[in-house]
């Protein structure tokens, strides 16, 4: 098992394996005491307390032998401090020695067939490089600290026991990173004969993860958080990891707890958090281990506070339309692809209708949830576009533009589980600017209420839905280019092949950020970066993806019971002429504000518009199509750009009785028990002791006598005594307030827990992973697109994939490139280094995602130019050939 307490502990097997490598490597060199896995003295080594400095192995690459010298220099002065925190550095240094030596051995072996398992020559990249690159930034990390103490030891503002725990910070991690480097080495021989970066046979995760219990995952998000990543994005890294930390602390709180005490709490765990990294990182790891799906989802779901939905509006690029459409859940109809053979095995949602040549029929998401439901789409656009839906008939000295000639259909990411549109709308303003195209957005149903297959039929049908609708989009669709990031490049995928299977027209082209395309858990090297990675932590993403690919039996028996619940209704509504119009209550519910409806009657453009959408859409303003507008007006005074109301994830509990406040009144009652006494009244405070007390004091009934004995004190005692009482209630008050805003609860996981002491609330449970991993996931291709058949992927379209030197999909990324490679495909792969798992979030907070969002767009930018000898396709998706293309009116359209 990997966990970080038993870091401590370590295997027996594993450290032996461990420690021959350090004595392998030290075969030539004796002159100082030989580390173990855990960073310590190995027990009887006798340790010289000025030892000569020894040789730097003449094996090291350059920055293993300077970090191996300056190591040296300071194991050799702090050898002089006999203080505590002295005989500490130099005991660090030592230690540190021995995994310079052994990392460099490793990365040097690893090296040697690392290039076996890259895409191409030029494009070097996969999970065993990433290790390398991450090795390399951890020895340059230590040389910058060692530079640090180098400058400051010797002055009299020496930070001693600061620079101390970094120094044991970064040889703690190395030597976690060694073990990690000897698992490659165990996947190297898994994988050796097939040369595949999945391993094969029957090797799985759990056998690999048997031998892992030595790794010490707090040295990851403690003080080297972030280390392996850029300066900017170093600092946002560590604010997430503060926040989510500071976070668990409000929504773990006992439920009692009011408003005020929770963002109190939240403040105060969050400087403390940030002055202590070692509790950050026991915090993150205890999350990351016990925390369940709906934490995970909760803080994701932050991105949609309402000041979130704001923030792409004031700070983002500008565009002229931000809509949120709903469509109807209605079964549409397609023309068929020409030359179409339909699959021996269709899946068993596809109509593929045998018996008609010339269309498909689309019908409507039912997986799970029940059919019915609308499915909302959110339409960007940098410029108002002839026939767009909602523009109406524009009166004024200025014509709309012409429909483009293409499309980007997107689907966001957030692991199958959280985040919308809305919270990716600010890199989709970019593109909508950088690419002069309107974009579709889907917000797809989330898991776990809506796991697999849900989410993909969702996509598929507003796809289809995009088909029949180009016009309204403000677009011919000559091009049409899915894309997408983390889940929703998976969903992209599967949209091309549910077109391949069903005869629809596919996609022209196809995006793919950081995708995930082995929904599996089977071992790779640069899966194995989740245990270190600050926004993909191991346990969030098996959470995420048992969520998604494998629900547990009481959602799909309560998805079952709210399908029948609906189909009732649906029955009952039937016989109520009434009710005619129940379709939309969905859309009516979700926001205030009144949908544009159609209107028969009126002559506008418009309403012709709508009628034919059958969609509606919300908007935040007005807006005047009338009034003149320039082509290129930028001007942030006046705005006409639309937006859909916040999205809004909890549940209305309406009940029919009164709602009573048990709190409230209890501090009422205590409020004139203390306060309206009058003592300068004797008649008042002798009725009152004359009656029976009927309140409890801890449980206890207060005695009669008492109170006599108050009114026989007189006046000025009462007054005394009361103030007393008084001082010392308020003072308890102020303490046990203190108290429920520091104090911090502990994460109950999937097992029932009882109460622990605080003081052990962040000890991290020590248990195996494997248990992750006890429930089976499909082998389906729609869910996992590696597993589908050359067939299916030999008719896939150009296709861009765009991941990360450090991201745990890497090696999905580049075996799916390669496959589609080997089928002749055209596919290119860009690796990009430095930059996190789901960067394109952060493109206002950091100038490598900002860059890192421009090599998106110039992709995209490839796969939406058109090729004029190339075939196009009208605007419903049947072929058009070259000779055709003029009469065509959307291509007249178009050429104007």
């Amino acid at each position: 098992m990997i966990d970080a307490a038993s870091a401590e502990r370590g295997s027996p097997k594993l450290s032996a394996l461990f420690n021959d490598n350090l004595k392998l490597a030290h075969e030539d060199d004796g002159h100082h005491p030989v580390a173990t896995s855990n960073g310590k003295t190995a027990p009887g080594t006798i340790e010289q307390p000025t030892p000569p400095p020894p040789h730097v192995p003449a094996e090291l690459k350059a920055s293993y032998r300077s970090l191996f010298a300056a190591c040296q220099d300071h194991a050799a002065f702090f050898a002089k401090d006999h203080t505590e925190f002295g005989q500490r550095l130099h005991a660090a240094h030592i230690a540190w020695q021995d995994f310079i030596v052994l990392a460099n051995r490793l990365v040097q072996q690893i090296e040697a067939f690392a290039h076996e398992y890259d895409f191409d020559e030029e494009t070097p990249g996969n999970g065993y490089r990433s290790f390398v690159y991450v090795t390399n930034a951890c020895i340059s990390h230590g040389v910058s600290i060692c530079k640090q103490l180098s400058t400051t030891r010797s002055t009299l503002f020496f930070r001693k026991k600061l620079l101390m725990k970094e120094v044991e910070a970064c040889s703690q991690l190395l030597s976690s990173l060694c073990t990690c480097l000897q698992y490659l080495l165990i996947l190297r021989q898994w994988s050796a004969s097939t040369g595949d970066l999945f391993a094969c046979g029957n090797h799985t995760a759990e056998q690999l993860f048997e031998l892992g219990d030595t790794i010490n995952q707090y040295c990851f998000y403690g003080r080297c958080l972030g280390f392996q990543y850029g300066d900017s994005i170093r600092g946002v890294l560590r604010f997430l990891g503060i926040s989510m930390a500071s976070y668990s602390e409000s929504y773990y709180s006992q439920e009692g707890d009011g408003t005020i005490v929770k963002t109190t709490r939240s403040l105060w765990t969050s400087g403390k958090y940030l002055m202590n990294p070692e509790l950050r990182a026991r915090r993150i790891v205890n999350i990351s281990q016990n925390a369940k799906i709906d934490f995970c989802k909760s803080f994701w779901f932050l991105a949609e506070s309402e000041l979130m939905h704001k923030l792409p509006s004031i700070v983002g690029s500008s565009i002229k339309v931000n809509r949120l459409i709903e469509l109807p859940a209605e079964p549409l109809k397609l023309p068929r692809r020409k030359n179409f053979k339909p699959s021996e095995n269709p899946s068993s949602d596809v109509n593929q209708n045998q018996g008609d040549d010339d269309f498909v029929e689309i019908p409507v998401p039912s997986a799970h949830l029940g059919p019915g439901l609308p499915i909302s789409v959110r339409l960007l656009s940098a410029r108002r576009r002839s026939g767009m839906l909602g523009e109406g008939r524009y009166r004024g000295w200025h014509k709309p533009t012409p429909p483009s000639r293409s499309i980007l259909f997107h689907c966001h990411g957030g692991g199958f589980v959280a985040q919308s549109s809305k919270s990716h709308e600010l890199y989709l303003r970019d593109w909508a600017v950088a690419l002069d195209c309107p974009i579709l957005s889907v917000d797809y149903s989330l898991a776990p209420e809506a796991p697999f297959p849900r989410a993909l039929q969702e996509v598929y049908y507003a796809y289809c839905w995009l088909l029949n609708n180009t016009e309204l989009m403000g677009t011919t669709a000559e091009r049409i280019v899915c894309a997408g990031d983390s889940a929703g490049a998976n969903l992209s995928i599967g949209v091309a092949l549910k077109c391949i299977e069903q005869g629809v027209r596919v996609p022209d082209g196809l995006f793919l950020a950081y995708c995930p395309t082995l929904v599996s858990f089977v071992p790779s090297p640069a899966r194995l970066l989740c245990l270190m990675d600050p926004l993909l932590p191991f346990g969030f993403m098996m959470r995420c993806l048992r969520a998604y690919a494998a629900p547990a039996q009481e959602t799909l028996q309560e998805n079952a019971r709210h399908v029948e619940d609906a189909a009732q209704i649906r029955n009952a509504q039937k016989s109520n002429v009434g009710s005619l119009n129940s379709s939309r209550r969905t859309s009516i519910a979700r926001s205030p504000l009144t949908p544009l409806e159609a209107n028969t009657e009126q002559d506008d453009e418009s309403s012709d518009t709508f009628a034919s959408a059958s969609a509606s859409y919300h908007s935040q303003t007005v807006e005047r199509t009338d009034l003149p507008n320039s082509e290129n007006d930028n001007s942030s005074c006046v705005s006409f750009e639309d937006d859909s109301q916040p999205i809004v994830h909890y549940p209305v509990e309406i009940s029919a009785d009164t709602p009573k406040d048990a709190a409230s009144a209890a501090y009422i009652d205590n409020f004139l028990d203390k306060y309206l006494i009058d003592t300068a009244t004797m008649e008042a405070t002798e009725e009152t002791a004359a009656q029976p007390s009927q309140g409890q004091v801890n449980g206890h009934a207060k005695a009669g006598s008492d109170d006599n004995i108050l009114v026989e004190t007189g006046r000025d005692l009462i007054a005394i005594d009361t103030l007393q009482g008084r001082l010392q209630e308020a003072v308890n008050n102020i303490t046990n307030t203190l108290t429920r805003c520091t104090q911090s609860y502990e994460i109950h996981g999937c097992s029932t827990m009882g109460q622990q002491d605080v003081r052990n609330m962040d000890a991290l449970i020590a248990r195996s992973p494997s248990e992750e991993f006890a429930f089976d996931v499909p082998k389906d291709p729609f869910l996992s697109p590696y597993w589908a058949s050359d067939e299916w992927l030999s008719q896939l379209p150009e296709t861009k994939i765009l991941t990360l030197n450090m991201d745990p999909c890497l090696d999905d990324c580049v075996m799916f490139a390669k496959k589609l490679k080997r089928l002749g495909r055209q596919v290119s792969l860009e690796i990009l280094e430095g930059l996190p798992h789901g960067f394109l979030n952060f493109t206002m907070l950091s100038n490598e995602a900002m860059e890192g969002s421009k090599h998106c767009i110039k992709s995209l930018q490839t796969l939406l130019q058109m090729n004029p000898k190339h075939k196009t396709t009208d605007d419903k998706g049947s072929s058009l050939d070259e000779d055709e293309e003029s009469s065509s009116p959307s291509a007249s359209l178009a050429a104007s």
